[in-house]
């Protein structure tokens, strides 16, 4: 008779997780070990070599941007003064037409 009886502490969730304990509630993990990385380092590849292009072709691109940029504005710098000289002759000009003879 003695065998029969059931300590609580050795019931449902007790020791050993027997019986649909908890244990069972939780999916099992799956195992990164057995899969191959062949695949991930294909897309890693793949996005370095598009990053190169990407970088091998936009900083020319930027680099000659930036000297058309400095180029254009030497040459209305330029202009500018050009205008600005030819405005001061016409004033000239006009300030010896009026003064009377």
């Amino acid at each position: 008779m003695a065998a029969t009886k059931v300590k609580k502490s050795d019931a449902g969730q007790g020791a050993g997780n027997v019986g649909g304990g908890f244990r069972n509630r939780i999916p099992d993990m799956p195992n990164v070990d057995d899969q191959s990385s062949s695949s991930g380092s294909f897309g890693y590849l793949l996005v370095l070599v598009m990053f190169a292009l990407v970088f091998v072709l936009m900083i020319p691109l930027i680099g000659m941007l930036y000297v058309d940029t400095m180029v254009v504005k030497r040459e209305a710098k330029a202009q500018m003064e050009k205008v600005e000289k030819l405005r001061k002759q016409v004033e000239e000009d006009a300030k010896r037409e009026a003064e009377p003879r």
